[in-house]
């Protein structure tokens, strides 16, 4: 190569390291700028989060500028020409005349043609003429000199403090918030320890209890958490979990100390504390006030009575997390058959504890003597026991425990088929259902004048899946009557390769035409004998009973209700015939197969594992760039392992208690390694199996 392209590429490097250092003095000075200008506005995020937007702008002006040279930057020859022509420009400044002769050897050369040597005589001596040295500094200067003083004054101003603020008579300062409107202390000290203290709720009657310097607190709904410490008042950014906006809670400052209050809900939330750069994150998790869980331990079944006589044991349990207030047996006893009947209700054994005296669990026992009830033939009687907390809401649903219900038998039912039976379907319970149903809507017609509209809705909707639930099980009684096997094994549609007697049209059901041939009549051998009609005529007018009270209209479901009710009545007044039960289906003969197998001596190969779905790999990117930050910054860490748990309570329990040792194992100062890797484990659903010396797991 030519002595002559050397000298030209090196001047054409050294332009290129000018405009190089005037990206990164402008993507500085853009950087800096944003940051004075969020300390200006009063946006007080924290350090390491207003720094991020600032790089973010520095990164993208170089971007733009680099882009920007790369497009107009010409081809390797254009551009020592244009370096060529620069060194004339040189030339011509320092009052030599220009014969552009310079250009025109490098273009020849660039191009590989030979130069004339009288060219590269003038191309040489204009070289030596042209004063780069000078030319390169008057570049370098014109091109840094404005970026690298606006960098500086910005750095300068950062650095001497917050020009919001102005020196107050008592050493602290006020800045503008504009949140607010109006001057709020601040101070330049950073934030220290704290203490929270919880009030719980008057009615749950729990003494206030004072945690001292924690990041997470547990609450009972409703209850007030007053967090309190040193000096001047900091900023406090309460927000609720998914919620997209935070709320500003107002600091107070009484005698060199600062309080705020955080009303304890039913969701987590999450309340960011700041002050003289120094950030503290609060969480507080809200508790519901469970309702009392009750169960009915006896009678253990329903049952049915051939005379109204005897005594059944009551026994009962009833558990609240705070404490009971009542609790009692209740009896709704039911007279009469078709649209006559009458409903009473009774109590039995009913026990209170007023104020100071609940108990969290308590024992309910007694005995139901039958012939104080004053029953009749045909009379049901539906038992279950009741328990209330102390919680002050209307609305507030009370505890309940299965229902048993007794009935006296009617003389006619008795069967007179001396074969050997099989157990019948509990019809009859779905009658007693189904009569309790038909009360509880008229109940609610007569009320729906004096409810609004959306309370009608509610318990229209309650009903609505009570018959549903009712309507499914005598389905199964008639499925069970025809096919052997009840309505949830398989799907029973039209054309899905075998008879099941009936059909489902439009969510009723209606006889298939193969099989209602002979099925209805008195005699027949089929297992249905004029009893399967009168269920398809109940369980259809269930059908639209139901549709009726989805739709927010209990005094249009009335009407199928009771056609309902009369429907299996017809069916409870049925001949029976009772066969024998079907024997199980064996499915595999192990007499006959055993020892017949062989081994191959392989084992199947490794299923691959699912993927991730998209909530999930967010959760386990977030919790790996945790464990990776815990060495550099471990305040930080331990902050996004307690936000990350914090929205994992709501929908994955088992990884928001593994995140729990991980927050203890942190708080603890060891490793918490072991912790991160079990969590990580959780969130991906791995299971592992206890190494042992043999090869398929564990010891059998």
């Amino acid at each position: 190569m030519s002595p002559l392209l050397l000298e030209v590429q090196q001047v054409h490097r050294a332009l290129g390291t000018v405009r190089a250092v005037r990206r990164v003095l402008l993507s500085a000075a853009a950087a800096l700028g944003l940051q004075l200008l969020f300390r200006i506005t009063g946006w007080d995020a924290g350090a390491s989060f207003a720094v991020l937007p600032a790089v973010a702008l520095g990164v993208a002006v170089w971007w733009l500028l680099g882009r920007g040279g790369r497009v107009s930057r010409p081809r390797e020859p254009d551009a020592l020409a244009r370096t060529a022509l620069w060194v004339e420009e040189q030339r011509t400044a320092a009052r030599t005349a220009p014969d552009f002769a310079l250009t025109t050897a490098v273009e020849l050369m660039a191009a590989g043609t030979a130069v004339p040597h009288a060219l590269a005589l003038a191309a040489s001596r204009a070289m030596l003429e042209a004063p780069l040295a000078p030319a390169l500094w008057r570049a370098r200067r014109a091109a840094w000199q404005w970026p690298a003083l606006f960098g500086m004054a910005c750095l300068t101003l950062l650095s001497a403090g917050d020009p919001n603020r102005t020196e107050a008579g008592d050493g602290a300062a006020t800045r503008m918030d504009p949140t607010v409107g109006a001057a709020r202390p601040t101070s330049s000290a950073p934030l220290g320890a704290w203490s929270v203290h919880v009030v719980p709720p008057a009615y749950s009657a729990l003494p206030a209890v004072t945690h001292g310097d924690v990041n997470n607190v547990t609450a009972l709904s409703g209850s007030t958490v007053v967090v309190s410490g040193a000096g001047p008042a900091p900023r406090a950014d309460l927000t609720a979990v998914n919620a997209k906006r935070a709320t500003v809670v107002a600091a107070r400052e009484d005698a060199d100390r600062w309080q705020f209050t955080v009303l304890a809900g039913s969701a987590p939330q999450t309340a960011r504390v700041s002050r003289g750069g120094t950030t503290r994150l609060l969480i507080v998790e809200g508790r519901a006030d469970s309702v009392p869980r009750v169960s009915l331990d006896a009678p253990a079944r329903d049952s049915v009575f051939r005379e109204p006589r005897g005594a059944v044991p009551l026994l009962a349990a009833a558990h609240d997390d705070i404490g009971l207030t009542r609790a009692h047996f209740e009896l709704i006893v039911t007279s009469g058959e078709g649209e006559r009947f009458t409903v009473r209700t009774v109590l039995l054994r009913e026990r209170s504890w007023p104020g100071s005296a609940r108990t969290r669990l308590t024992e309910l026992r007694g005995e139901l003597d039958l012939a104080t009830l004053g029953l009749q033939a045909g009379d049901v009687v539906h038992l279950r026991a009741v328990a209330r907390d102390a919680h002050p809401s209307a609305s507030r649903e009370f505890g309940s425990s299965e229902t048993r219900a007794f009935r006296i038998a009617r003389p006619t039912e008795y069967d007179s088929v001396a074969v050997e039976p099989a157990p019948p379907p509990e019809v009859d319970k779905s009658m007693l259902s189904q009569r309790m149903l038909l009360m509880l809507t008229e109940k609610l017609d007569k009320a729906q004048k004096r409810l609004v509209r959306a309370e009608v809705l509610r318990e229209s909707l309650k009903l609505a899946r009570d018959q549903t639930r009712l309507r499914l099980a005598v389905g199964d009684v008639v499925f069970q009557r025809l096919s052997g096997e009840s309505s949830a094994e398989h799907a029973h549609s039209a054309g899905d390769g075998h008879d099941h007697g009936v059909e489902l049209q439009g969510g009723k059901l209606a006889m298939s035409t193969s099989s209602t041939t002979g099925m209805l009549e008195e005699g027949n051998d089929s297992p249905v004998v004029a009893i399967n009609q009168p269920l398809l005529e109940a369980y259809n007018a269930m059908w639209d009973a139901g549709r009726a009270l989805e739709q927010g209209d209990p005094h249009a479901a009335i009407p199928p209700m009771k056609r309902a009710l009369e429907a299996i009545e017809r069916s409870r007044a049925a001949s029976r015939i009772y066969l024998r039960g079907k024997p199980p289906q064996v499915i595999v003969d192990i007499g006959k197969v055993r020892l017949t197998g062989k081994d191959t001596g392989q084992v199947t190969a490794r299923s691959a594992r699912a993927a991730l779905d998209a909530r999930a790999a967010d959760r386990d990117a977030r919790l790996v760039r945790a464990a990776s930050q815990v060495a550099a910054n471990a305040m930080a860490a331990r902050d996004s392992v307690a936000l990350l748990r914090v929205e994992a309570l709501g929908d994955a329990p088992a990884f928001a208690a593994a995140l729990s040792r991980v927050l203890a194992a942190m708080d603890r100062g060891g490793d918490a390694t072991d912790a991160f890797v079990e969590a990580r484990r959780v969130l991906g659903n791995v299971l592992r199996t206890r190494t042992t010396s043999w090869s398929r797991g564990v010891m059998p």
